[in-house]
């Protein structure tokens, strides 16, 4: 049997020559001695048993098997510069893989914002979202299955990093009809002998918990339905007049039919969102979405983009006609490039 345990650079050389079809002009084209590129083929050749070459006062021609044997080698060495470079770029962050744990529906926050965001600039990278209870993404986190997980309060994992990332307000969602829905703004009391509607998903239970600290009291706790549905079904319940259920603010701009959001106010306390990761993690993609998070938690956000501008240029531009022509109001347009 030859010897395979073939330095890359001699299989390099012979592809030189076969190309330059003379071992002097490869050298020349590869920087080196002639006698260092001839001896390198000589071994190659030695190693697979084989000439590689035939030599010739005008040149090198490649043999009957120095041919296939090239063409099949050529094919293996541009698979492996691939693997390189596909490796590379994983190492590097520019493609992989992640997993991401939520609770919630990402249609609207800065959440939605950070993800959507993080794509555009790493569109090599899978994200891979997974819902669950806090419990669960939690316990995922742990074993890996998750990378990491954005819940909501905060928590804290024993041997994790746990990174505060914003607070967001806390809405009462109701059907349009009901009694307290003329009302912009609402207080505790005022939802003392409500039925809330919770779902065992995703942020439910940390609903359900949440409303119970706020109005039990002693000799009185306060009527929770739970509902094995998701989300979205949540609220579709809500419209037909089962109860009422809780949402936070980045939940507002789904514009649900036929439901009412309104504040609670004279309470202070706001939902916070919490990132936690192992740090033990070595997976690239991850430090980019938490340097991503942190800007948009810090509100370094990213610029809104050229098809952005002129969506907001044409309506600046329509309300600018309107005033002038119909209210007779004198409108200024500022440059937004200034």
């Amino acid at each position: 049997m030859p010897d395979l345990s073939l330095d890359l650079r001699h299989l390099r050389y012979a592809i030189a020559a076969a190309q330059h079809r003379s071992f002097r002009r490869a050298a020349v084209a590869l920087n080196i001695s002639q006698s260092t590129l001839t001896r390198r083929v000589q071994l190659l050749e030695h190693r697979i048993g084989f000439r590689i070459f035939d030599r010739g006062p005008d040149g090198v021609r490649l043999t009957r098997a120095g041919k296939l044997f090239l063409e099949e080698a050529s094919t293996g060495m541009n698979q492996l510069g691939h693997a390189v470079q596909v490796a590379a770029s994983v190492q590097n962050g520019e493609r992989g893989e992640l997993q991401v744990g939520v609770l919630v529906p990402l249609t609207e926050g800065r959440l939605h914002l950070a993800l959507k965001e993080f794509h555009r600039r790493h569109p090599m990278i899978r994200v891979r979202l997974r819902e669950g209870s806090s419990e669960q993404n939690l316990a995922r986190v742990t074993t890996g299955e998750l990378d990491i997980s954005f819940l909501p309060g905060r928590p804290r994992l024993a041997e994790h990093e746990a990174m505060l990332l914003w607070t967001e307000g806390i809405f009462v969602a109701m059907p349009q009809d009901h009694r307290l829905a003329e009302r912009e703004e609402l207080v505790w009391q005022d939802l003392r002998d409500e039925t809330f509607l919770v779902t065992q998903r995703g942020v439910g239970p940390e609903i359900h918990d949440y409303v119970v600290r706020k109005l039990s009291a002693p000799g009185f706790s306060p009527q929770i339905d739970v509902h094995d549905v998701s989300r979205e079904s949540l609220l579709n319940i809500v419209t037909m007049g089962y109860g009422i259920t809780l949402a936070s603010a980045s939940f507002l701009g789904r514009g649900a039919a036929g439901i009412t959001f309104r504040p609670i106010g004279g309470d202070p306390e706001q939902l916070p969102s919490t990132a936690v990761w192992s740090p033990s993690n070595s997976n690239p993609a991850l430090f980019h979405l938490l340097c991503l998070v942190k800007d948009v938690a810090a509100g370094r956000m990213p610029q809104i983009g050229g098809s952005q501008v002129r969506k907001v240029l044409v309506l600046l531009i329509s309300f600018q006609a309107f005033a002038q022509s119909y209210l007779g109001v004198p409108v200024q347009i500022l440059d937004p490039f200034v």
